[in-house]
């Protein structure tokens, strides 16, 4: 999985106020809020670059708080995903208007800060929104005809990233006051992103995009026997975490509301054999599944069937790392 950190950011960094009275929600509890960006591996392309304009949280009551590209960590930092001869454009005030990041550079439990030791409310909040400049626009490429927001293809064929309304919008979560918060917002793009039967486009959508409190969370990996699944692991098999179930009925990545959780491909540990890992996953108990023939699980359509061997139930996954092997 990709993972993006929000980090708390230093005061001196520039908050946009909300609420329509041009005030953020900082106060004098103490509270920082910190975030990050992280990733799951996803097969077939070699970038995933995101153009992110802003970032904004919503507290249950008040006035939103909001932080435009200039104050994102490293903005200069494009992760190569600018275009040969291209360069990012610029606000009225000279700001880049968003800053890049290739999501496939953080995979695991790597991340890229983005904000870091932000004053704000401490509380409950209703929901974060991410501004990722929708890269079917008109409006949103470069003169060469580069979207902003892209993926690049094993082949080399750069398709637009289509995010609805150029928007994500996250699930609620709370800040602690006299203390930092730090989240990683975690990119399941086997889940998240998807490829239409026309296949002129990618689809961003914020189903498989995770907002993870680090200090709850941890990373889970492990070795995989070749001999599992017939031998065939590369390209095809996965790792599923699902909420514990009392049966063996497991759904597909298309039913979240039925226990799935996360997954993270097979893929080469680079002395012969095959590991898994899974980066900011939130500490508990879960069913941990070898699926088969993953390539065929569509994101888009509920009630694939999948070959699933083995299930190890009840597992704990504890912070900071916890291995769990199959073999």
């Amino acid at each position: 999985m990709k993972r993006l950190l929000l980090l708390g950011l230093a005061t001196a960094l520039t908050a946009c106020g909300g609420g329509g009275d041009g005030s953020s929600s900082s106060s004098t509890s103490g509270a920082k809020f910190s975030l990050a960006f992280s990733d799951a591996p996803v097969d077939s392309v070699k970038r995933v670059c995101i153009a992110v304009s802003r970032i904004s949280i919503h507290p249950v009551a008040g006035g939103e708080t909001a932080w435009s590209s200039q104050s994102i960590l490293n903005a200069a930092l494009d992760d190569g995903c600018t275009p040969l001869g291209e360069s990012i454009p610029l606000n009225a005030d000279g700001s880049p208007r968003f800053v890049y990041i290739d999501l496939l550079k953080y995979q695991g439990s790597a991340s890229r800060n983005l904000l870091a030791g932000q004053s704000v409310s401490a509380g409950e909040y209703s929901q974060m929104r991410l501004t990722v400049l929708d890269g079917r626009e008109a409006a949103n490429q470069f003169g060469d005809g580069t979207p902003y927001s892209y993926v690049q293809q094993d082949d080399d064929t750069i398709k637009p990233l289509e995010v609805p309304s150029s928007e994500l919008k996250l699930d609620a979560f709370t800040i602690a006051a006299n203390g930092t918060s730090s989240f990683t917002t975690e990119f399941d793009l086997r889940h998240a992103m998807v490829l239409p039967g026309h296949q002129q486009y990618y689809k961003l959508k914020p189903r498989g995009v995770r907002l993870v409190n680090n200090t709850l969370a941890a990373t889970l990996s492990g070795s995989v026997a070749s001999g599992l699944c017939d031998g065939l692991l590369a390209d095809k098999a996965a790792v599923y975490l699902y909420a514990p179930r009392s049966d063996d009925s497991y759904p597909d990545m298309a039913d979240v509301d039925n226990g799935f959780y996360a997954s993270a491909p097979v893929v080469s540990d680079g002395a012969g054999g095959f590991r898994y890992e899974l980066g900011f996953v939130a500490v508990g108990s879960y069913d941990l599944g070898l699926v088969c023939n993953s390539d065929q699980d569509d994101p888009e359509v509920a009630g694939d069937v999948l070959d699933i061997r083995p299930v190890l139930k009840a597992q704990t996954v504890a912070a900071p790392t916890t291995t769990i092997n199959l073999e």
